[in-house]
C-alpha cells in the first residue's frame, strides 16, 4: 500500500501543479477536483483517515462550486462552504488520532475560506496555506516523498500567485494609460 500511496501522491501533485498554472478559476477548480481524488486515496492508503476523508469532502465541495460557477450562481457558495467546514470539523473529531488530526481540518477551513473569493490570487494563497499544513501532516503519517512533493507544490503555488499578480498589474497599467 505504501508504494501505491506514493504513486497516487505523485499523480495528485502533477495535477495540482496543472491547476495552479490555470489562469481562470474554473480550470483551477477542475484540476483540483481530480488532484484531490488522488490525494484522498494516498492518505487512505497510509491510514491517514482524517486527511483522506477531508480530501474527499474537498472533492465534493469543489464539484459543487464548479457546477455553481458554471451556472453563474456564485452567491450560494457561502452555504456550501459553511457546510463543508462543518463536515470537516465533524470528520476530524470522528477520526481523531491525536493533535495531528487537526492539521487537515485547519488546512481545509483556511482553504475553504479563500475559495469563496473570485480573485484567483486569493484562491491560490489559500491553497498554499493548505499545502503548508499538509507537509506536516504527511510527515506525521510517514509520507516523506509526499511531503517533499508538497513543498514543490508550494513553490508552484507561489509561482502561480506571482504570475497572476504581474498580470493584474499589467492590466491595471494598460487601463490607466
Amino acid at each position: 500500500m505504501f508504494i501505491l500511496s506514493q504513486i497516487l501522491v505523485l499523480l495528485a501533485d502533477i495535477l495540482y501543479v496543472v491547476s495552479m498554472l490555470n489562469k481562470n478559476k474554473n480550470g483551477l477548480v477542475f484540476y483540483l477536483i481530480v488532484s484531490d481524488i488522488f490525494f484522498a486515496s494516498h492518505y487512505l492508503c497510509l491510514g491517514g483517515w482524517t486527511g483522506g476523508l477531508i480530501a474527499l469532502v474537498d472533492t465534493f465541495y469543489l464539484i459543487v462550486i464548479y457546477i455553481l460557477g458554471k451556472k453563474g450562481k456564485t452567491k450560494y457558495n457561502i452555504f456550501v462552504t459553511i457546510g463543508a467546514m462543518i463536515i470537516s470539523i465533524t470528520l476530524a473529531v470522528l477520526t481523531w488520532n491525536g493533535p495531528m488530526s487537526l492539521l487537515p481540518m485547519f488546512a481545509m477551513i483556511i482553504y475553504l475560506t479563500t475559495m469563496m473569493f473570485t480573485n484567483v490570487i486569493v484562491v491560490k494563497a489559500g491553497a498554499l496555506s493548505k499545502n503548508m499544513l499538509n507537509v506536516v501532516y504527511m510527515i506525521s503519517i510517514g509520507s516523506y516523498f509526499g511531503a517533499g512533493l508538497e513543498v514543490c507544490l508550494m513553490i508552484s503555488a507561489i509561482a502561480g500567485i506571482i504570475i497572476n499578480v504581474k498580470k493584474t498589474k499589467q492590466q491595471v497599467n494598460s487601463v490607466s494609460k
